[in-house]
Order: C-alpha cells, then sequence, then structure tokens
C-alpha cells in the first residue's frame, strides 16, 4: 500500500537528514552532482574511483580537481587529506561505493577529511542507498545524492542537505506519480531491513566466489584489500580478455538471476579460451 504521507519527507528520513535540511530534485545522479558544483563558493575535489575500469567518474567533466585511487584506502585518505590541505576546496564529492568492484566507503571519515579542511561533503548514493543504511546525521553527510532508478526503478534523483547552498538550486518537476513511487521504494527497502540485504547480498556474494573456483582463468577484482564491506557489485578479469565481466545484484536478485549472470560469464570464459 502506498504512503499518505508527503513523499518529501519520506526521502528526507530515508536517509536521516538533519531538521531544516532541504530536498531539491535532479533529472539524474549526474544532474544532482552538477547543480551541487555549480552551487559549491568554490572550487570541488572529486574522488575518482574508476582508473582503468573503463567507468565515467563522479561529478562529470564539470571541471573539478581530481583524487585518483591510491593503492589502498588508507593512502587514499592520506591523498584527499593532502589535496584539501595544499588547495582549499568548498565541496568534496565522494561515491558511496566502488562502482566497478563494490566496496563501501567510509562516510564518517570522508566527512571528517572534508571537514577538517573547512570543505563540505557530497556522496553520491546511487549505488549505495538500496543496500545499507545512510545515515547524514551520524555520518555528518552534508550532502547526499540517491535516485529513484535505484529505489523504485525509474524516476528522479534527490539530493538532500544543508540549506544555504540548496536555496538557489532550480529543481526538476517531477511526476507526481513518480515521486510517490519513489518515496514507495525507499519504504519497501527500510521495510526488508538492511541486515537481510545485507546478508543475503553476501549469500550471492558467496556464490559468485564459488563459482570462480569452477571457472579457469577469472579473478575477481579489487580496488582495495583494506576495505571488507562490499555490495552486489562485481568485476570479473578473464584472462586473455581486455575488459573486465561486470555482475550485479541486489535486494531483488534470487539466485536464479546470479546463475544466469554466471553462465553469461562461463560463456565468455569458454570463447577465450578457443581463441
Amino acid at each position: 500500500m502506498a504512503s499518505t504521507r508527503d513523499p518529501h519527507t519520506v526521502l528526507a528520513e530515508f536517509v536521516h537528514a538533519r531538521s531544516g535540511d532541504t530536498l531539491v530534485l535532479a533529472s539524474d545522479a549526474d544532474d544532482a552532482v552538477r547543480k551541487m558544483v555549480d552551487t559549491a563558493p568554490g572550487q570541488s575535489v572529486v574522488l575518482d574511483l574508476t582508473a582503468g575500469l573503463g567507468h565515467r567518474r563522479t561529478g562529470g567533466d564539470a571541471g573539478d580537481r581530481v583524487v585518483a585511487a591510491q593503492v589502498d584506502l588508507t593512502t587514499t585518505l592520506a591523498a584527499l587529506d593532502r589535496e584539501l590541505s595544499v588547495r582549499p576546496a568548498a565541496l568534496l564529492i565522494v561515491p558511496g561505493v566502488a562502482p566497478s568492484t563494490g566496496e563501501v566507503l567510509p562516510l564518517s571519515k570522508l566527512a571528517a577529511v572534508a571537514h577538517r579542511h573547512g570543505a563540505r561533503l557530497l556522496v553520491d548514493a546511487s549505488e549505495l542507498a538500496a543496500r545499507r543504511v545512510i545515515n547524514m546525521t551520524s555520518h555528518g553527510i552534508d550532502y547526499v545524492v540517491f535516485t529513484g532508478r535505484q529505489l523504485a526503478g525509474h524516476g528522479p534523483a534527490a539530493v538532500v542537505g544543508r540549506p544555504d547552498w540548496l536555496r538557489d538550486v532550480i529543481g526538476v518537476d517531477a511526476e507526481p506519480s513518480a515521486l510517490s513511487e519513489f518515496a514507495q521504494g525507499c519504504d519497501e527497502v527500510a521495510g526488508l531491513g538492511f541486515e537481510w540485504i545485507g546478508l543475503h547480498e553476501q549469500a550471492l556474494s558467496d556464490t559468485l566466489d564459488e563459482a570462480l573456483q569452477r571457472l579457469p582463468g577469472t579473478r575477481r577484482l579489487r580496488l582495495w584489500a583494506d576495505v571488507a564491506d562490499r555490495v552486489g557489485i562485481a568485476s570479473i578479469a578473464v584472462a586473455g580478455r581486455e575488459a573486465p565481466f561486470a555482475l550485479r545484484w541486489g535486494f531483488e536478485t534470487g539466485r536464479y538471476d546470479v546463475a544466469q549472470q554466471l553462465d553469461s560469464l562461463a560463456d565468455v570464459v569458454f570463447e577465450q579460451e578457443k581463441s
């Protein structure tokens, strides 16, 4: 049954927004990030976790300064700290998870790095919101972006955060039905419970790892060895193949769906062996 509450309230509560935080709608996550880059009273720094994996970085081509992922998380945090200390910035933009390998970023630590140098933290939680609890209050997040596409299959993106910068941002007009379904998707995810979602994703991750042991020449890629928590995103290196094979799963994914993805991976592996 659809909620009778105001969808804006549902969305703000889903990310545990602070009292007084503002919500603005955007067409998608990239549009939301661009709006924040444009409204920030200074430069923006983007943490890029996509080097060498063929993905476009968070923030698009908005002219941000970029800090690339380092050999591990500890070194990456140090690189961000150094960049912000040498050249101040207004906004630090980070993804909630590594987009190709699924590692979950430590949002509280990133907020601490940003705030230590007078910057605010924007988290693009497009891939995180349907998988892990986002608590803007306890994590110290200034702005968070999440999307109806991930939570309801379609719909706008929302950016929630401190009102002074968002006051002059012009949002998009979303169809009332799309906004309602976005809010309903948030309620449904919250109803499942993030503990159940995490366990479900881990069980499917274990299924993947077991299958890879039987597929010759395959290896699951990791961005950082010092991060244990990963969501349902994986990139599989296949011997002799330049581009990794991507797999995805979430709360709505069953074992049959993962099996189908693994069948596709097996076809790639065996085709590669023939070549």
